[in-house]
């Protein structure tokens, strides 16, 4: 079955590398992205469809009126300490589907610790999480648990620290144990979405530059 992919924070930083993997594979995808932002978007331009993922109304006009087999979530804030521009944004897109009874799959950007990836964490690790991103960390739980009743079935990534570096061309994903490393490039999360979306992988896995 041929993909039709929707993007959702395309133009944020790991949103750029997405799409930067899908043009790569010559993967027909469309973005969602506020009126002014489409530039960001770094490659050949897909078929881009505006709107806010704030707005209920933007949001279910655009998945209403198209049929996509996957939806990929990248969504985030520029305040990494807090903001629930995750969980709101992702709560639009899963009732609308839902309300529509499209069965799409999610494809969603999380991060390590959250859910039964927390035991994995180092103490050090855990101590950041609850000092400087407590408020980042819990809207990825909700964005998770939101996730969680998508009739279409999901696949989370739950990356280490995200960097802009070229890193490792190979990453480790674990499902139950911890990490070995405590960073990940954007590249290789991008890489590994696209990869695992066409290969129809499902399930909650953390990753990290090997």
């Amino acid at each position: 079955m041929n993909k039709k992919i929707l993007v959702f924070g395309a133009t944020g930083n790991t949103g750029i590398e997405i799409c930067r993997d899908l043009d790569s594979k010559r993967i027909n995808y469309s973005a969602f992205v506020r009126r002014g932002s489409e530039t960001k978007i770094k490659v050949l331009q897909p078929n881009i469809l505006f709107g806010d993922v704030l707005n209920t109304i933007d949001v279910d006009r655009v998945l209403k009126e198209n049929d996509f087999t996957d939806v990929i979530i990248a969504l985030g804030s520029r305040d990494f300490r807090g903001g629930e521009i995750r969980s709101n944004g992702t709560k639009h897109i899963v009732n609308s589907l839902n309300s529509n009874q499209k069965i799409v799959k999610l494809h969603v950007i999380s991060a390590n610790g959250i859910g039964n990836s927390w035991k994995n964490l180092k103490w050090f690790e855990k101590l950041i999480c609850k000092l400087l991103i407590s408020k980042a960390m819990k809207d990825h739980e909700s964005q998770e648990e939101i996730v969680s009743s998508n009739k279409g079935g999901y696949h989370i990534i739950r990356p280490v620290g995200l960097t802009n570096e070229t890193g490792s061309k190979n990453i480790i994903v674990e499902e139950k144990n911890a990490l070995p490393n405590s960073k990940v490039s954007r590249t290789n999360v991008a890489k590994y979405l696209v990869d695992s979306l066409l290969d129809s992988k499902s399930g909650k896995f953390s990753i990290c530059d090997e």
